[in-house]
């Protein structure tokens, strides 16, 4: 089943007569899209004091734990100490367990930010920038747990659960007769609030991923249905923001989806992402767009009020002139908007 999938969506981006139609965009999205639409919303470093204060047990007990607020080093040292316990034998120690019950808080916590008709309708920028910028065959990689792109794609006609995260689920709920093929494709690297992890019925020891579909987070295809996953069983499916990550099986051909979209798009637009250069995938997924046939014409957008410092950073890296290929735009999301779809075309 995955692998078929994986070559219908590398048909997609490059086979068949859809190599005939518009050139595609691959974008980024960090947490910065989620703040420009929710200004309460936590950055990576306000995280871990954030889920404190929403009295998030875990989250208190890693604090205590390691003395640090920084949640990335905090849990980077938690993954030593797994390390550690496992290498003793111990594969189900306390580590463990707190890893796993703060991934938990972390996915109900992001539950909270969904989008919806009024917030398109307060989110001018955001309406414009899904009509005018998003296009059908366009990737998307988002780096977040909520279900806000996805969700405010799918108020715009753009998204839809048959191919929407570039894994299949199969379902009735998901028949051709109700749901065309999605317009665009969001590859969520980072799992998802609505990502659960099961195991498969026949198969009790190895684990698969799937997605949870309903109104709350999908409020046009998915009005008046809920869609569960894993038959009862499982847990909700993010991957904690460590230096540490190891994707399942299903992230990873996301992962292998996006370095193809990659390889064929036209532009590469970072949206509210810092490239933190400790994030590997980026500066992997980012070298593989520019070193292939035809770079001169490609280029690489950095939306963000820190974008000159960032881009800065993406030309020392090349260690050659690539200053006509990366374009920053140093404006908050909200107001980059038309230049954004100047530079996109």
């Amino acid at each position: 089943m995955r692998g078929s999938h994986q070559s219908t969506l590398s048909e997609q981006l490059s086979g068949g007569s859809l190599t005939e139609r518009r050139p595609f965009n691959l974008f980024v999205f960090g947490s910065g899209f989620t703040r420009a639409a929710f200004p309460g919303a936590p950055l990576n470093r306000d995280l871990l004091s954030t889920l404190i204060a929403k009295r998030r047990a875990s989250a208190s007990q890693l604090l205590d734990r390691y003395g640090v607020e920084d949640i990335e080093i905090a849990l980077t040292r938690l993954d030593c100490d797994i390390s550690a316990e496992e290498a003793a034998g111990d594969l189900r120690g306390p580590s463990r367990a707190l890893r796993r019950r703060l991934e938990t808080e972390l996915a109900e916590y992001f539950l909270e930010f969904c989008a919806s008709e009024s917030l398109l309708t307060q989110s001018c920028w955001m309406t414009s920038f899904i009509d005018e910028g998003v296009k059908p065959r366009d990737v998307a990689i988002s780096l977040n747990y909520d279900c806000l792109l996805e969700g405010a794609l799918d108020c715009r006609g753009k998204w839809s659960p048959r191919g929407g995260y570039g894994f299949p689920v199969e379902s009735p709920l998901f028949g051709r007769a109700e749901y065309r093929r999605s317009p665009v494709t969001v590859l969520k690297i980072h799992g998802s609030a609505n990502f659960w992890i099961a195991p498969y019925a026949d198969q009790p020891a190895a684990k698969t991923v799937g997605f949870l579909f309903d109104e709350q987070l999908f409020p046009r295809s998915g009005k008046g249905k809920h869609f569960g996953y894993g038959g009862g069983s499982g847990r909700r499916y993010v991957i904690a923001p460590s230096y540490v990550k190891v994707p399942t099986v299903e992230v990873t051909h996301m992962m292998l989806t996006a370095l193809d979209a990659a390889s064929k798009a036209r532009n590469l637009a970072f949206i509210g992402s810092s490239l933190r250069p400790e994030d590997q995938f980026l500066t992997v997924l980012m070298t593989h767009f520019l070193r292939r046939r035809g770079w001169q014409h490609k280029r690489i957008v950095v939306v963000s009020p820190q974008a000159p410092r960032i881009c800065e950073r993406i030309r020392k890296y090349w260690g050659v002139d690539v200053s006509r290929q990366i374009r920053p735009i140093a404006k908050t999301i909200q107001a980059s908007v038309d230049e954004l779809l100047g530079v996109l075309g």
